[in-house]
């Protein structure tokens, strides 16, 4: 498997390829070209520049049968057009524009454009036979002796990689032979309206001609927002085409792969450095931490991961060195509250998106600490080491909790009915008061049963009650551990 950390710190860009979110979101694609409809892919600038969407739309062509990818303009060795060289002629003839030849009979005096070409009301004109220069002109290898334009270009390209000599769209949609190609044209490497352009007549021609959806031509245009003209994506007909968007692909597991690869667990293969309870409990939560604050940003989960030290109090500061880019403008838009489970990040989202300074992640529009949220401590990094630590230490906390429940039969002052009487909301008890009512005791029924003398603790155990409940009413408050709670309560869960 190919490493998903480079050896400078950086995410590879084969991490598409391995991560499930990326996997999922390609498969997608895939159902739909496979299905017969154009689509539109769009990627946030980031993924595009770090070669990551170039390694996307790979892992989607491999699994085609019938590919075309265009070859782009750089490689391409074009043939200067041929033109005759124009004849010498008077420059203060009236008669001279450019492109045409001096009149040379009676005839030819007075044929100046009129917008309508050689049209003859009375038959064909002696140039209808294709000899003279308003001659129709070939689509195709051909075109380029007339025609440079940026809107012919790319198919020009297209028709040569297929070896047809006529319209592209014309000829791919009426192939006898049915054949129906992918045709791949990456849109950051082309013009905008040449792209644009093509899409839309691709999409008209393939729904007039009403091929059924394994005998259609398709195209997959991978791009960015800035690489299509503005409502390109907005006019697509849903019958033949589809966008996706990079938005909402990576998810907690995602983000959380990157950073288990990028914090290896200590201690493996050291003898002398054997990892406790404390330290798996630590590496937990400073693995969970990264997740949360970087959230679907992964570059960024990588260098938090390198920097940070795992306390708490020096997170700030490594967040503060890992976010030294400019804000990008857009970052702050109100997110509207749906946009969270819409397909595509909304109009107001969209700079910021393309910046990779928001996305969709677990059900939340969230946004980069990059952008300026949470870089600075306060109560939105907070909020994030609080989810952290929730998700890390309520399963311990609780699992520590019924350490003490099984002890109460034996501890029970005044036998375990009492105790259920008297601590147990009325609400949880069953018909008969049964020990089994126990179970449903918590840390703060447990407490005050232990300051009333009703179960009989010793001072430790009594002190790491009194840990557990302190922590656990915390975190029910929304209030993040600091460093020396932890490590009370780190000491508390030693002996469960």
């Amino acid at each position: 498997m190919t490493e998903l950390i480079g050896p400078a710190c950086a995410l590879s860009p084969d991490v598409v390829l391995h991560l499930p979110g990326a996997r999922r979101h390609c498969a997608r694609v895939l159902a739909d070209l496979r299905a017969g409809l154009t689509c539109v892919w769009l990627f946030p600038d980031a993924e595009v520049e770090s070669d990551r969407a170039d390694r996307a739309v790979e892992a989607v062509i491999h699994r085609l049968d019938d590919v075309v990818d265009v070859p782009r303009k750089e490689t391409r060795s074009r043939t200067e057009p041929r033109t005759a060289a124009p004849d010498a002629r008077d420059p203060w003839d009236a008669f001279a524009i450019e492109g045409a030849s001096v009149a040379r009979s009676s005839d030819d005096a007075f044929d100046i454009d009129d917008g309508f070409g050689d049209w003859d009301p009375f038959g064909p004109s002696g140039r209808a036979n294709g000899s003279g220069p308003s001659a129709a002109r070939p689509f195709g290898a051909a075109a380029a002796q007339y025609s440079d334009g940026p809107d012919t270009d790319v198919a020009v390209r297209i028709a040569d990689s297929l070896n047809l000599h006529g319209d592209l769209v014309s000829e791919l949609v009426t192939d006898p032979d049915r054949r129906a190609p992918v045709l791949v044209v990456r849109a950051w490497t082309e013009d905008p309206t040449a792209v644009s352009r093509l899409i839309r007549r691709f999409q008209a021609a393939v729904k007039e001609a009403g091929l059924k959806p394994g005998d259609r031509p398709r195209l997959l245009v991978p791009s960015r927002l800035q690489d299509l003209e503005a409502d390109t994506v907005g006019l697509l007909d849903g019958t033949v085409s589809r966008s996706h968007w990079w938005w909402g692909v990576w998810g907690h597991l995602d983000t959380a792969t990157v950073v288990a690869d990028a914090i290896p667990l200590g201690g493996v293969g050291h003898a002398h450095d054997r990892m406790t309870p404390g330290k798996l409990v630590r590496h937990a939560l400073r693995c969970e931490t990264v997740v949360q604050v970087a959230g679907p940003d992964l570059g960024l989960a990588v260098k938090l991961a390198d920097i940070w030290s795992g306390k708490l109090n020096d997170l700030a500061p490594a967040l503060r060195e890992c976010c030294a880019e400019p804000e990008a403008q857009g970052a702050h838009t109100r997110a509207t509250s749906g946009a969270a489970y819409a397909p595509l990040p909304e109009q107001g989202l969209r700079e910021a998106w393309s910046a990779g300074l928001v996305d969709r992640w677990e059900g939340q529009v969230r946004r980069s600490p990059r952008s300026g949220v949470a870089t600075h401590g306060g109560p939105e990094l907070d909020k994030l080491v609080w989810q952290a630590q929730n998700r890390v230490l309520l399963p311990l906390i609780d699992d520590a909790r019924l350490g003490f429940i099984e002890l109460l039969p034996r501890i029970a002052v005044r036998g375990v009915a009492r105790l259920v009487d008297t601590y147990v909301r009325q609400s949880l008890r069953g018909a008969n008061g049964s020990a089994a009512d126990l179970a449903s005791m918590e840390l703060g029924e447990l407490y005050d049963a232990a300051v009333h003398r009703d179960i009989d603790l010793t001072e430790v155990q009594f002190r790491r009650l009194r840990t557990l409940r302190l922590v656990r009413n915390k975190l029910a408050h929304r209030t993040p551990l600091d460093d020396a709670l932890l490590q009370d309560l780190l000491d508390a869960l030693a002996s469960f």
